[in-house]
């Protein structure tokens, strides 16, 4: 990983239509199907609006569509955050990718000024460990070929009864692909439970950086967690928003937020 980013994570603000529901009750914030998208557009202006929420602490964020729809980019840019767009259409029952139309949202990326992509899987089996490293890794050589950097995301369920045996797999499972990957990708992995076991993919040829997603952990938890983990940095959606309310005033929620992102960037030095 790059010096530059050392310390400083990403924040995922790419939650999609089906899970902005849960984002806006966490919130304190009353919603309707027709007005969630509004009002959780309004959550994300709020954060990223705020003081410290800057180039500082925060090199990336990720965005889901319709925030980028409505003029995130230009905004972030202006702070010096690099966006980058969440390109999947959700996962399948087992874990693996919806089909979407790759091109289309890729010429989107690039016209909308993104310079990056997310797509997550989730890794629910062993078994299933090589169909998403297989179909995550071809969409990766896709995006590197649109001159994008691709976010590698094979979420490990953080309440799964055999996590570290699924992170082990995940583990050999990425080694192999990442030798046969001509580009350079982020990974975005749930953080471990065998502190640093990610630690020999930070150095490989094909990674730009390995990022640690708090997957459901409270701020407090996956900053734990992340500290045990050396040279690897935050992409964090529920720790960095925990504690943050609708109701709160601007003093109060920018303290708030201002803790999340000290915390987060202290358990990434």
């Amino acid at each position: 990983m790059e010096n530059l980013y050392m310390s400083r994570f990403i924040a995922a603000m790419d939650h999609s239509g089906g899970s902005t529901g849960g984002v806006l009750e966490r919130y304190g914030q009353a919603y309707t199907e027709e007005d969630k998208m509004d009002k959780v557009h309004d959550m994300r202006l709020r954060m990223v609006s705020s003081p410290d929420f800057n180039n500082d602490s925060i090199w990336a964020a990720i965005l889901y569509r319709d925030t980028v729809d409505r003029g995130m980019v230009p905004i972030l840019r202006q702070k010096g955050i690099h966006p980058y767009l969440k390109i999947d259409s959700g996962c399948a029952d087992d874990g693996t990718l919806k089909d979407f139309d790759t091109n289309e949202i890729l010429t989107y990326a690039v016209a909308k000024g993104c310079v990056g992509t997310k797509m997550r899987s989730i890794v629910k089996t062993q078994e299933i460990v090589d169909s998403v490293l297989d179909q995550q890794f071809e969409l990766a050589k896709k995006i590197h070929a649109w001159e994008l950097m691709p976010i590698v995301e094979p979420e490990v369920p953080i309440e799964h009864e055999h996590k570290q045996g699924l992170e082990i797999a995940l583990l050999h499972g990425l080694k192999k692909r990442l030798d046969e990957f001509d580009g350079k990708c982020i990974l975005k992995l749930t953080l471990p439970e065998q502190p640093n076991m990610y630690k020999d993919l930070i150095g490989h040829k094909s990674v730009h950086a390995v990022v640690g997603l708090s997957g459901g952990y409270s701020t407090e938890e996956a900053c734990r967690r992340l500290a045990q983990n050396d040279n690897m940095t935050a992409s964090f959606s529920r720790a960095l928003s925990e504690g943050l309310f609708h109701h709160q005033t601007d003093v109060e929620f920018d303290m708030t937020l201002s803790m999340n992102i000290k915390d987060i960037t202290e358990a990434s030095t």
